[in-house]
């Protein structure tokens, strides 16, 4: 997965920026010295996705690299506004996490911790967990989002903010990483979509859904282990086996091999699917996320069923 920088921000309170709105948030952006020559603004961010394809109500889940879209005034958190601007009213926006202090690789398939390192392991908190940077640093900020819903799934922890982000996250139990029960089929389910805001094709993680959902034979699955918080508050930790997300498959787990995710999103964009466009500086896509799904587990059955 690719790995992000936040774009510089200025001055402006990120808890305010990203309540705000496009309209208060330009503002703010003036007072603290305003925009920088050439950055866009919430207003041009919320003009350039509206023209996307993003419109109230929508459900998006969103994968960004900071760096591609370009320098906006307002950093971060105005990205956020202008992204819940763009689907409101009634809209969600829904992010990959992860967790920066996940052990999938200490206990991956039945390595261990030295004795010391597991007792001193946190748990995962989903209130105050931090997030992988891997997946983007926009998931920070949606997680600082005032009504952001973090789910307790560890290492496949989905944050969103909106009005159906509850519905969203939803239940989301060790095991259920990105298949049945998770919140990636109930972005499928409630009519989503998923952006690319300039973050490349390996990283659409809604297609680990369609590779679950995929019938054919010799899936790879792996073990790990997670420290979680039980009723009582209390760490424990817990083995889960899960479909192996990285290589669902053998042939993709070969020295160079592009993966089945990057594989079928370049098929899929190849084919004319989806809407590309320009938000700021990026090349972006959009997705309805049913078909990108079903396109995927179909290519997959039909090449290896």
């Amino acid at each position: 997965m690719v790995r992000e920088a936040v774009v510089a921000r200025d001055s402006v309170d990120p808890a305010v920026a990203v309540e705000a709105g496009t309209d208060k948030a330009d503002a703010l952006v003036e007072r603290a010295g305003g925009a920088r020559s050439g950055a866009a603004t919430p207003a041009t961010l919320v003009r350039d996705l509206r023209a996307l394809g993003l419109a109230a109500g929508d459900v998006v889940m969103v994968h960004a690299s900071l760096k591609a879209l370009g320098p906006v005034a307002g950093g971060a958190e105005a990205v956020v506004a202008a992204l819940l601007d763009s689907v409101a009213p009634g809209g969600t926006l829904m992010g990959y996490a992860s967790w920066d202090r996940s052990p999938y690789e200490e206990t991956l398939n039945g390595a261990t911790l030295p004795a010391a390192e597991r007792a001193a392991w946190p748990a995962f908190d989903p209130a105050t967990a931090g997030v992988w940077r891997g997946f983007g640093l926009l998931n920070a900020f949606l997680c600082a989002a005032s009504g952001s819903v973090r789910s307790a799934h560890p290492d496949a922890s989905m944050v969103a903010v909106g009005a159906r982000a509850g519905e969203l996250i939803g239940e989301h139990r060790l095991g259920e990483a990105f298949g049945p029960g998770s919140p990636l089929e109930r972005l499928v389910r409630m009519g989503g979509k998923v952006l690319m805001l300039g973050a490349p094709l390996d990283t659409v993680t809604l297609l680990h859904h369609a590779e679950s959902l995929a019938d054919i034979p010799r899936k790879r699955r792996v073990t790990y282990e997670m420290p979680m918080l039980d009723d009582t508050g209390a760490r424990v930790w817990r083995r889960t086996e899960e479909l192996d997300s990285n290589h669902i498959l053998e042939c993709f787990a070969e020295q160079g091999a592009m993966d089945a995710v990057e594989t079928i999103a370049r098929l899929y964009v190849g084919e004319g699917r989806g809407r590309r466009g320009r938000v700021g500086r990026a090349d972006c896509h959009l997705f309805d996320a049913g078909d990108i799904v079903a396109y995927g587990a179909t290519w997959l059955e039909r090449s290896f069923g």
